[in-house]
């Protein structure tokens, strides 16, 4: 199925916001924008297959999570994760945001402190300030070109009575680290010793590598422990534009606050599209699936050799999960604008930049390789080229 994913999902004029955003020095070097957190490839067969059958049906009127619902839900679980869920802990939300949102809302107070890492995924801030929180930052430490939490400074911030809540990304966007089962279990102790609710945002969990496994969190939690899981279609079926995920709550008090305030919220029904495709992608998924994370480690192989061969000096953090890559370019000594310039002006080459996801981003970017690898190839060309046309020095060698 390689060819599938070799080619490059029709974005134009569809109202496609990766499309409608991508810079003008990129779009006349007939370029692709590598921002953004979704895949470039079209969504598993089964999954379009059954929209097409929902839209033909005609019938679109409100829809509940029912037992095919849940029970794929619980099945892709234990099968891809090894997980065993009950189906009365499945909640479905309008997104992840949206779940987060309705947590912070349910067990904090304005002005409760939100604790997050930092670099993390930016909009996390959004969700904590548009609800009248304040925003508590944990950074992370970066040595060798790989992250590790400060548990110090976690304990420091978590023991203050102010901070309520905690929201852990992973695998971590943008870092693509997974965090193993040594980093839950020391996370969840500091958390019930403070009584710090954890909210996990599990929505890259399947989309690992090199044998990594994403441990949902509460299978190292108790019954008792405030832990809400996170998980969604979006990221790992390229769903992103279906605003769903489903939170996974094991404790029944945190299950009925959190209903509670989703009733306040006037969350609505579920979209009958989101159900069948859910049931679609959960239950005849996974060969797409496969192949599709096979075809990511090819590209993600390919970047960092085409990096040690070309461009030693540009780092980029082992991928673990996720298909983001974080990448380090201090060593051009450039600044955040010469940068950008350098890379979106001179190499026609569109990345998130590292500074959107916290000041402990500054330096790097971030670059999706859930794409085409001919796209891929061209713009890394440009990139070398660019590198070529002009005279960079490097911290401690000339180049």
């Amino acid at each position: 199925m390689s060819s599938y994913f070799d080619q490059l999902a029709m974005r134009e004029s569809y109202g496609n916001m990766k499309w409608m955003v991508t810079p003008r020095e990129v779009t006349m070097q007939d370029g692709i924008t590598f921002c953004g957190a979704e895949m470039d490839f079209r969504t598993a067969p089964p999954v379009i297959e059954a929209l097409v059958k929902r839209a033909q049906n005609g019938l679109y009127g409100y829809t509940l999570a029912d037992e095919h619902y849940l029970a794929a839900v619980v099945g892709w679980m234990k099968r891809r994760r090894a997980w065993d869920i009950r189906q009365d802990w499945i909640i479905p939300t309008n997104g992840t945001l949206h779940s987060i949102a309705t947590a912070i809302r349910a067990f904090t107070k304005p002005g409760d402190g939100v604790i997050i890492h930092n670099p993390v995924y930016m909009l996390y801030e959004r969700m904590i300030s548009n609800n009248g929180r304040t925003i508590v930052r944990n950074e992370l430490l970066y040595r060798n070109g790989s992250y590790d939490m400060d548990f110090a400074e976690l304990e420091r911030l978590m023991a203050d009575p102010q901070n309520k809540m905690f929201i852990l990304c992973n695998p971590h966007n943008p870092i693509a680290k997974v965090w193993n089962d040594s980093y839950l279990k020391e996370l969840l102790r500091l958390a019930r010793k403070h009584q710090v609710m954890v909210i996990s945002d599990e929505i890259f969990a399947e989309i690992v590598f090199d044998g990594h496994r994403t441990t949902p969190l509460l299978q190292h939690a108790d019954l008792e422990d405030d832990v809400i899981v996170l998980t969604s279609i979006g990221k790992s079926f390229n769903f992103t534009g279906f605003s769903h995920a489903n939170a996974i709550i094991a404790k029944e008090e945190l299950r009925s606050k959190f209903n509670e305030q989703k009733r306040i919220d006037h969350y609505g029904s579920l979209n009958p599209f989101i159900r069948d495709a859910v049931i679609a992608a959960y239950t005849e998924g996974d060969t797409w699936f496969d192949e599709m994370l096979q075809y990511v480690a090819g590209n993600i192989s390919y970047v960092q050799q085409f990096l040690q061969q070309h461009m030693p000096s540009i780092q980029m953090t082992r991928m673990e999960g996720t298909y983001l890559a974080w990448m380090d370019w201090s060593a051009l000594d450039l600044s955040e604008q010469e940068l950008q310039h350098f890379l979106l002006v001179e190499a026609g080459l569109d990345l998130d930049q590292g500074a959107s996801f916290g000041s402990m981003g500054r330096g790097f970017t971030r670059m999706n390789l859930a794409t085409p690898r001919k796209e891929l190839v061209l713009a890394l060309e440009r990139l070398k080229q660019a590198l070529q046309a002009r005279t960079i020095t490097y911290k401690g060698e000339a180049k």
